[in-house]
């Protein structure tokens, strides 16, 4: 079946646990089968699955650059939702980057960033702030930021930080402004993208008559289902490895995902909550697809990202988009920029 509901309303009405007898049948795009079957197997062995992982601070050294070091007095928030006895999180990293040596530094074009940002300082009822780093190579998470500090300008610093030390570009939702204003004001707009080419033409994107124009992603909810809808394409996409004893092995990119706030949120999500960690996928999926789109549009593939319907995004989102208009504009903008070459 092409509804992503059938078979967890089948596993449910042909229940073998309880747990199954109760699970999530219903109000979201993403597989919830795959999706909790791969939450149960990281939590029951939470151990082994996140010994490899880093947990600590960026430090800004006197020469400019910064340096992570581990921290065993924090701890990360791993589950959908505040904790009240940790606000604050804590870096989470999954991969170090890896160093281009002959420049002493992160490749560029290689770790891109999506942050779901904050715009005032902590409250009881204020959402988390989220950033991913995103390894375009190996189309895998890297690492994660998700919290909420005393002050909203902390938040901003740990992502300024998070892409310094990957060498990335972010994209952001720019509806919300004390992300850009601190960038700007640290002269570090470079670490932020312009609005993706992908999305910059589109008549949602036309409309933004307020705020900054320049950088970042406007959410609009035609925008927040194209990144959803991104993000399911992308969990499901085949990764094909070779392992250390030479044993090729086939598995989804879903099956990599090493953030279990994620993967929760994952589980959870409907489209009446807030879920700020998908936020800052989204933002990750629309600036991937748009490296994408370059890479494959000077090499002659032209295809759209997606037309597939979905039946979550029909129900829940009015999407206007004319996907004919898109490519054309697409197509004219690449045409005015051959000379951009990424190195994916």
């Amino acid at each position: 079946s092409t509804d992503s509901t059938t078979l967890p309303q089948n596993i449910a009405e042909m229940a073998l646990t309880p747990q199954e007898a109760i699970m999530k049948v219903s109000g979201s795009i993403f597989p919830t089968v795959d999706i909790r079957d791969h939450l149960e197997d990281s939590r029951t062995n939470l151990n082994k699955f996140i010994e490899t992982h880093l947990v600590g601070d960026l430090v800004m050294k006197g020469n400019g650059d910064i340096e992570f070091n581990t921290n065993f007095d924090k701890t990360p928030i791993r589950s959908y939702g505040k904790d009240k006895h940790n606000t604050e999180g804590a870096i989470e990293i999954f991969s170090l980057p890896q160093i281009d040596r002959t420049i002493n530094r992160p490749y560029s074009n290689r770790y891109i960033g999506g942050i779901d940002p904050i715009d005032n300082d902590y409250t009881e009822t204020g959402s988390l702030g989220s950033i991913f780093i995103f390894d375009l190579w190996t189309d895998e998470i890297v690492a994660e930021y998700t919290g909420r500090p005393q002050l909203a300008d902390d938040f901003y610093e740990i992502c300024r930080r998070m892409l310094i030390y990957y060498n990335a570009v972010g994209n952001y939702e720019n509806n919300i402004k004390g992300l850009f204003g601190y960038f700007n004001n640290k002269s570090a707009l470079n670490l932020l993208c312009d609005t993706p080419s992908y999305l910059r033409d589109i008549e949602e994107q036309k409309q933004n008559l307020f705020g900054n124009r320049a950088k970042g992603t406007r959410t609009t909810t035609g925008v927040i289902a194209d990144g959803l809808r991104l993000q399911k394409t992308w969990m499901l996409s085949n990764h094909d490895y070779i392992n250390e004893k030479d044993e090729e092995i086939k598995t989804i990119n879903l099956r990599r995902v090493r953030s279990l706030g994620y993967l929760e949120e994952l589980y959870e999500f409907n489209a009446d909550g807030n879920f700020d960690r998908v936020s800052a996928m989204n933002m990750v999926m629309i600036l991937r697809q748009d490296r994408l789109k370059i890479t494959q549009s000077i090499t002659g593939e032209n295809n759209l990202p997606y037309v597939e319907e979905d039946s979550f995004i029909r129900d829940n989102y009015d999407i206007k988009i004319d996907f004919d208009k898109y490519s054309e504009m697409l197509n004219k903008e690449i045409q005015e920029k051959k000379e951009i070459r990424y190195e994916i």
